[in-house]
């Protein structure tokens, strides 16, 4: 199935383990390459980061595909909810994405540009944090007697999305079709800070994504990918290999498909690993779940570094011999 790459991006950009599982939070050129009239995603994750304190986040998107000027197009938005002790992040994204044309030659490969405009809101409880800052003639036991001057802050974000895929020409040939792309957000280089007085701005978050499916004349294919992201000073790297065996109806391979068993894994360089398995069905439903350990173990007294539950509904498949058949992993 797929592989993917684990935990957060730094600068507090939350990712899902499975990458692809919201492709609008990968890149907004992905928005809307759709073998349907629309997707539904939904993604929960937990992901241990200290002994006390552990990240709880939800992606909800929807995107549906369209014509404009008789080049595919897509809309689409999600929204994000992620806390971490005391601390929350809420995103509101809406991402559009058009393909260019590369005239009648280029019948399998696509070239793609979106946009992407996002919301969000950042804020702590400062009930749920505690510092132990006052000395109480013994120790610095006592709860901190710091206030904060504010609590919650709004801050808008701008992104920015270019792919290059290639479809697959004819069923039942062996076939590599590559993908390639990158994206830029936080273009408008937000400030953020709960002083009054002193306030941040964020980095731009870069990131390069790419890989490739192999299509073979047995119901197995298998997809290899990779993330690069980097923001500021700090970079990650994540790689991934999937196997996806395709159930055919009525035991005739490379016809319609009535559904898939996937499994995989994948490595965040110098952080951890997740193992994921998952199946599809009619090409509408598709879920996992992605089980990550850690490769490097500071702050936790296991190795357990995160569960997380995947799910796709595509809405208004329909079968063609010919159809458009995307290189992208599902998770």
């Amino acid at each position: 199935m797929w592989f993917i790459f684990c935990g957060e991006g730094r600068a507090q950009e939350v990712l899902p383990i499975g990458l692809w599982s919201q492709p609008q939070a990968l890149s907004p050129a992905l928005v809307g390459l759709v073998e349907g009239k629309g997707r539904v995603c939904f993604t929960q994750q937990f992901r241990r980061v200290t002994t006390l304190a552990n990240f709880s986040s939800v992606w909800a998107g929807v995107e549906v595909p369209f014509m404009l000027k008789e080049l595919p197009a897509g809309i689409g938005g999600f929204f994000l909810s992620d806390v971490a002790g005391g601390w929350r992040t809420t995103r509101f994204a809406v991402s559009l994405a058009y393909e260019a044309p590369l005239g009648s030659r280029a019948r399998y490969d696509h070239l793609r540009g979106g946009f992407t405009a996002a919301l969000v809101n950042r804020s702590i409880e400062p009930t749920e944090l505690y510092f132990e800052d006052q000395f109480d003639g013994l120790t610095f036991s006592r709860p901190t007697a710091e206030a904060f001057p504010r609590t919650t802050l709004w801050h808008a974000d701008y992104g920015i999305g270019l792919l290059y895929y290639r479809t697959q020409k004819v069923p039942g040939n062996v076939e590599i079709a590559p993908f390639l792309g990158f994206s830029a957000t936080r273009l408008n280089r937000p400030s953020v800070g709960f002083l009054v007085r002193q306030s941040d701005r964020l980095s731009l978050l870069w990131s390069g994504h790419g890989g490739a499916r192999l299509f073979t004349r047995t119901p197995l294919q298998f997809i290899g990918s990779f993330v690069f992201n980097r923001a500021n000073q700090s970079s990650w790297i994540g790689a991934s290999l999937l196997m996806e065996f395709v159930i055919y109806e009525d035991g005739y391979w490379h016809t319609r498909s009535v559904g898939s068993i996937l499994a995989g894994a994948s490595l965040r360089a110098g952080d951890q690993y997740a193992l994921m398995a998952g199946f599809t069905l009619q090409k509408g439903l598709a879920a996992g779940l992605a089980y990550s350990l850690l490769t490097r173990r500071t702050t936790t007294p296991t190795a357990f570094g995160g569960i997380q539950f995947m799910m796709h509904y595509q809405i208004g498949y329909r079968y063609k011999e010919r159809g458009v058949v995307y290189p992208f992993p599902i998770f």
